[in-house]
C-alpha cells in the first residue's frame, strides 16, 4: 500500500512537470557536433535563466509561471547537464565558451539581455556577463565560486543505486534526506516536485562542478561585469555563511545589493518562490539604483 501511494504523489508531481514543459517552446540546437536544448516561454525582455549543478532548467519550475509574465525565458540545460548532449572536457571555460557560443546563435551576440543563476550557475552568469557584454542587470541566487565559509553539517546518501519504480519507499527517504542536507530547509518543502527535479538533475548530471563551485572564482568574474547585480540568499543555506558575504563593488560603479530571506535553504525558488520572484523582478526593474 505504501509503495501505491508514493507511485501516485509521484504521478502528480511528474504531470506538474509535463504542464510546466506543455507551455514552453522546447529549442534543440545543433552546436559542435551535438546539441544544446532551451526551452522558452513568455513574453517581454529576454531573461536567461540558469540552473544549478546537478540540476536542469527545472530547477527555475515553480517561478517560472510569474516570472513569464514580465519576462521572455530562455532557459537551458547547460552543457554538461539535462537532455544537452553537449558536454565540456576541458573544465569551466569551455562551458562557458559553448554557453555564450549557443545563447548568442539563438538570440544574437548584441541583443541586450538579463541574466540570472541559481548556485553553480550564479558562478557561470558572472563569468558569462564578464565576457559577453550586453547583460543588462544580473541577479544571483546562491551563487557558487564564493570562496567562503560553508555550513553543511549532514551527509547525503547515496543514489546512484535508487530505483523510483523497484523501491519508491527506499527512494523516497533517501531523496528527502538528501534535499534536506543540501539543497532546502524546512520538510514541508521536500514535496514530490522537488525529489522528482532533484532525481532527474541527479541523473543527466555529466559535468562535476564541484571544484568550481568550491573555488573563489566569483568575486573576480563580477569585478569585470560593469551592470547592477543583485545576489539573494537564503537564511539557512547550507553552501555559504549569507551574513559573512560582501555587497563587492562593480568597476563602472553599478549599484551591488546582497539580501537575505528568511525561513529557507539553499534552493530558495523552490522554497519560497513568490519572495524569490518578487525579488528578482524588482532587481531587473532597476529597484537597485533608484530603491
Amino acid at each position: 500500500m505504501a509503495s501505491e501511494v508514493q507511485n501516485g504523489v509521484r504521478a502528480v508531481a511528474l504531470a506538474q512537470m509535463a504542464a510546466l514543459e506543455a507551455d514552453c517552446e522546447r529549442i534543440v540546437q545543433p552546436i559542435l557536433g551535438q546539441h544544446m536544448v532551451w526551452r522558452r516561454v513568455g513574453h517581454g525582455p529576454p531573461l536567461v535563466l540558469l540552473h544549478g549543478g546537478h540540476g536542469c532548467w527545472l530547477h527555475w519550475a515553480r517561478v517560472i509561471p510569474v516570472l513569464s509574465s514580465s519576462f521572455s525565458l530562455w532557459m537551458p540545460d547547460m552543457p554538461g547537464y539535462g537532455e544537452s548532449t553537449l558536454t565540456p572536457t576541458g573544465g569551466l571555460d569551455e562551458l562557458v565558451a559553448q554557453l555564450r557560443h549557443s545563447l548568442d546563435a539563438l538570440l544574437g551576440a548584441d541583443t541586450p539581455i538579463r541574466l540570472a543563476g541559481f548556485s553553480f550557475g550564479g558562478l557561470v552568469s558572472a563569468l558569462l556577463a564578464a565576457q559577453r557584454g550586453h547583460v543588462e542587470r544580473m541577479v544571483l541566487v546562491g551563487p557558487a565560486g564564493h570562496g567562503g565559509r560553508r555550513r553543511q553539517n549532514t551527509s547525503s546518501l547515496p543514489w546512484r543505486d535508487l530505483d523510483p519504480d523497484r523501491d519508491p519507499g527506499q527512494w523516497a527517504q533517501r531523496m528527502r534526506q538528501n534535499l534536506l542536507a543540501q539543497m532546502l530547509h524546512s520538510e514541508a518543502a521536500v514535496d514530490a516536485l522537488a525529489m522528482e527535479i532533484q532525481w532527474r538533475g541527479c541523473l543527466n548530471t555529466r559535468f562535476r562542478s564541484k571544484p568550481f563551485s568550491r573555488s573563489a572564482a566569483l568575486v573576480p568574474a563580477l569585478s569585470r561585469y560593469p551592470g547592477e547585480v543583485l545576489t539573494i540568499w537564503a537564511e539557512h543555506d547550507v553552501t555559504a555563511a549569507p551574513h559573512e558575504m560582501t555587497d563587492g563593488a562593480s568597476p563602472d560603479g553599478a549599484a551591488r545589493k546582497r539580501l537575505i530571506v528568511g525561513g529557507a535553504g539553499h534552493w530558495l525558488m523552490h522554497e519560497r518562490p513568490a519572495k524569490t520572484a518578487s525579488l528578482m523582478k524588482s532587481g531587473f526593474d532597476g529597484w537597485l539604483s533608484t530603491g
